[in-house]
């Protein structure tokens, strides 16, 4: 999006205005409004998809699969798919390298073990349909959805199969499947998400259109997993085919306020995809929308 200067101007004003003006009339820490299905495709261990107000739309899916640990590094592996862009371009290899990093340090794969020998491995397959302004904490989103809603089938073998040869068996009942946070054992199981914070000036702004990006000064991109900011966090200019020229450095003290920010706000949002989620389950009618 290329602005002219009479528009950059009028809207760097008005966001480093106090308050913070904001072209949608959100407050700083409001994310913009989202609509969300999770469980609607059959052939996958989880799904959930995300249309935000700008148009942006997002589908995961997640998928399991039983592998000798032995054979594998890792036990949950990320793809990203955007709609209009060759997969070996560096915008597209960053979105699934910095996807693949948050769940490979903060998901707790090594409860996914079956036995001794054999694993469940997951794939969450991301695919971006559209999106304007930059799309990762659109994606965590939807594979936060996706993973909650995930069920794996009920184990029926022996767990100690370390003095016989024996593959995992399981139920075929899909009733007594089992979600992620009963495998885990952990009630209160969130997979880790990655919130993308504008700052202009003295203000920061959370989820940022693609309007604001042409005029932020810096984008951080943060991660939250077990109520608190988690590394890595990203300094970069979310401003694609633009003008920008307002990135530079970032102030340590605005980045001492924007941890204490999602700190502060971050807990309702998390709250508000748990409700969803256990909703759309119990009244699973099997629409995308």
């Amino acid at each position: 999006m290329i602005l002219s200067p009479a528009e950059r101007s009028y809207l760097y004003d008005s966001l480093t205005a106090s308050p913070v003006i904001r072209p949608d009339g959100r407050k700083h820490f409001q994310f913009r409004p989202l609509e969300a299905k999770i469980d609607f495709l059959p052939g996958s261990n989880g799904s959930a998809r995300i249309r935000m107000t700008d148009g942006s739309e997002c589908i995961v899916s997640v998928k399991s699969k039983v592998v000798l640990i032995a054979k594998e590094d890792n036990l949950i592996e990320c793809d990203v798919d955007l709609a209009g862009f060759r997969d070996d371009l560096n915008f597209v290899s960053n979105l699934k390298f910095s996807l693949t990093d948050l769940f490979t340090k903060n998901f707790p794969t090594e409860k996914l073990h079956l036995t001794s020998k054999y694993a469940y491995k997951l794939f969450v397959d991301c695919i971006v349909i559209s999106h304007l302004s930059y799309p990762l904490t659109l994606i965590t989103f939807c594979a936060y959805l996706a993973l909650k809603a995930t069920k794996l089938p009920l184990l029926t073998s022996e767990i100690d199969d370390s003095e016989i040869e024996e593959q995992p068996t399981f139920s075929d009942d899909w009733e007594k499947a089992q979600t992620l946070a009963e495998v885990f054992n952990l009630p209160e199981f969130q997979p880790p998400l990655i919130i993308t914070v504008g700052v202009i000036g003295e203000n920061l702004i959370v989820d940022p259109t693609e309007t604001e990006e042409q005029v932020l000064e810096n984008g951080l991109l943060l991660g939250w997993y077990n109520n608190a900011v988690i590394a890595p966090i990203t300094n970069m200019n979310l401003a694609t085919s633009s003008n920008n020229a307002n990135f530079k450095g970032i102030n340590s003290n605005l980045l001492v306020k924007a941890i204490s920010l999602l700190s502060s706000h971050c807990s309702s949002l998390i709250s508000a995809f748990d409700k969803l989620a256990e909703e759309d389950l119990a009244d699973n009618d099997g629409s995308i929308f």
